[in-house]
């Protein structure tokens, strides 16, 4: 396939993409873990002024990112239709 094809320009858009997808679903993971350390060794007498307000800003970004990583898999989904169009 030549450099420049479509076809060769999908399969650089299609591997950057699940890269990215991996990506966030790794950072996904982390804050997940971040979040249930703070839960779990965090007295709840301590959770309180900008301490619960970052102990729930992780939990909304951990779901935001996991959204996100999951509208990504959509969009590889619609890229391998491309592809295989491309290619038939």
């Amino acid at each position: 396939m030549h450099k420049n094809s479509p076809g060769a320009q999908l399969d650089q858009v299609s591997a950057k993409t699940d890269e990215v997808q991996r990506e966030l679903e790794v950072a996904s993971a982390e804050l997940g873990l971040t979040h249930g350390a703070l839960d779990r060794h965090l007295p709840p007498a301590q959770r309180n002024g900008d301490v619960a307000w970052a102990i729930a800003q992780n939990a909304a970004l951990e779901r935001k990112v996991a959204q996100a990583a999951e509208d990504l898999e959509e969009v590889v989904g619609m890229l391998e239709q491309v592809k295989a169009e491309v290619a038939g």
